[in-house]
Formats: structure tokens, sequence, C-alpha cells
């Protein structure tokens, strides 16, 4: 499933470290950017190469909501459910991008566009409700209107 550009990446990165296992968070990261997502046969690819049991592997891509196991949307929105985000309305607001995509959180629209993915913390308490977009985008002190103009231009783009 992996191509061999990406077997020969992993197994560069391995030699890297002088515990091969400090590689499976960055070989999953490629496998993952390769594929959309982390399928059985990819876990099993990778855990081979890097030297760590299919349990190991599948744990931490498990535990950490930057790896994913189910394909995803062209886009992600993170949406940040802790404590201060929920002081500031982060309830309403999750339940209004339920509305709008047309899916719960944990799920992808119809159209295969966006995934919505709750998370425990995106580090912005200061700057609550907050969203991280596609990994990388950072959205903060959102209101439903700010939300409104997000879904938007992501379905547009």
């Amino acid at each position: 499933m992996l191509s061999e550009k990406t077997i020969n990446d992993i197994k560069l990165l391995a030699t890297k470290y002088p515990d091969k296992r400090s590689a499976l968070m960055p070989a999953l990261h490629l496998a993952q950017k390769e594929i959309g997502h982390l399928p059985d046969a990819v876990l099993d690819d990778i855990a081979e190469i890097i030297g760590v049991s299919r349990t190991e592997a599948s744990s931490v891509a498990t535990f950490y909501t930057m790896y994913t196991r189910e394909p995803r949307g062209t886009h992600t929105i993170f949406f940040c459910n802790d404590l201060p985000c929920a002081l500031r309305g982060a309830d309403e607001m999750l339940e209004q991008l339920e509305h709008k995509l047309g899916c719960k959180a944990g799920q992808t629209t119809a159209d295969g566009k966006i995934t919505l993915r709750e998370a425990e913390c995106l580090g912005g308490c200061d700057h609550a409700p907050v969203a991280l977009i596609d990994g990388a985008e950072h959205q903060s002190d959102l209101t439903l209107e700010k939300l409104d103009a997000l879904v938007a231009r992501l379905i547009n783009s």
C-alpha cells in the first residue's frame, strides 16, 4: 500500500534514532501524508519496518488526534471541547457546526469535503473558543458568525 519512496523514507528515519521505535511517530506522519489515513495494512507495514508490534503502532495511531484510522475529508476541523472553550460557548458552536455541515463530530460531510473532530485541548485557552483547521491553521476567539464564514470558505475551497 505504501510507495517505495515512503518505505525507503521510513527506513531512513529508523536509522536516525538510537532506538528505532522513536521513528514511529514520524513514520506514521509520512504514511498518513501519502495515504490520507492509517488503515491496518499500513500499520502492519510500519510496524514491520520500524521493528515494533502492530499493537504498539496501532496504540500510537489511535492515541494522538493528529492521526486518523479512517479516511477524512479534504479539510479537517478540530474543535476544542475543553473547559475554557466550553465556558465561552463552544457547546453551542459545535452544535451549529454539526448543523451546518450535516454531520456529527467524528464524521465527514456527505460530499467528503470536511471532517469535524473534537479535540481535548488546542492550546488557545486565552483566546477561547478555538479550532484547528487542517492541522495548521489556528482559529481563535470564535463566534457563530466566524464559524459560518469558516465553513463557507472550506466548502468553497
